[in-house]
């Protein structure tokens, strides 16, 4: 059973709301101008234009990294099909260095002797439809220092396939690509590995190693040569980026949203203040 109002209080009625107080009136332009001239809102604005100018300048940042991975795939895929001649592997980068997008698959030549002892295979590759192994030795350069790299020399179907490392000091031609993680994997044999890990090779190699590896442009029969490596454009755009570019300019375009409703606030404020002070 309801219960009858209090003494004083508004009756409701059912399906009648109450009355309510009525929006102030926005404040006029004057009145904007004038809560905005002051001293505490010009430092506010000066600190809030900073910030929406960084949050630009990220938000464009951000823009050319969504499509760097597509240039830098087309230099790549343009210096690799450009019939240029190799170039050394100094000349590209250096050991323990980031191998850049556009070196992807650039063909390059380095002399050194294998160590044939060190190789292993990579299962669960998969060459021209068929699944196999890669077969990687590395080789351990004549530049300073010797430093290691990895070589995949070919695919097999079977591990009985792979031939003897050639012996001696050899100079090699192939295309780069950028060393994988480690990815451990349970009930691989003896002798494999599941990724081709630079990381993984140093600490059983050695350092310096070069964090890349090279894919032979002729592998030596019975094994099949492995296509050159390529950099994939990911679709033209790296739509992550684009959407962290759209994040920093919304989070610019906020910065000044928030300067003016504080101006605005200040505006009403100063009118109450103002209406007060009438007699």
């Amino acid at each position: 059973m309801s219960q009858p109002a209090p003494p004083g209080a508004p009756s409701r009625e059912p399906g009648v709301r109450s009355p309510q107080p009525p929006k102030p009136p926005r404040p006029s332009w004057r009145e904007l101008l004038a809560a905005a001239g002051t001293r505490r809102m010009l430092g506010l604005l000066a600190l809030l234009v900073v910030a929406a100018v960084v949050c630009a300048r990220l938000g464009a940042w951000q823009i050319d990294r969504a499509f760097e991975r597509a240039e830098a795939a087309r230099a790549s895929e343009e210096a690799a099909t450009s019939g240029a001649d190799p170039v050394p592997l100094a000349s590209v980068f250096e050991p323990g260095a980031h191998l850049m997008g556009v070196h992807v698959g650039v063909p390059v030549t380095v002399t050194g002797t294998y160590e044939p002892q060190e190789g292993v295979l990579v299962p669960g590759r998969v060459v021209d439809g068929q699944e196999g192994y890669l077969v990687v030795t590395p080789l351990r350069t004549d530049d300073p220092d010797s430093p290691w790299l990895a070589v995949v020399r070919g695919f097999v179907t079977d591990p009985a396939d792979v031939p003897a490392a050639p012996d001696g000091e050899l100079t090699l031609v192939g295309g780069l690509d950028a060393g994988e993680a480690y990815v451990p994997r349970a009930g691989l044999a003896a002798g494999e590995l599941g990724s081709i890990s630079p990381a993984y090779f140093a600490g059983e190699w050695g350092l310096p190693i070069y964090n890349a590896y090279l894919v032979l442009t002729d592998a030596d029969a019975p094994m099949e040569t492995v296509p050159r490596p390529t950099l994939d454009d990911g679709g033209g755009v790296d739509l992550r980026n684009l959407a962290y570019a759209v994040e920093w300019y919304v989070f610019g375009l906020f910065a000044l949203v928030v300067w003016y409703r504080l101006v605005r606030d200040e505006a009403l404020a100063r009118r109450e203040d103002g209406e007060d002070a009438r007699p």
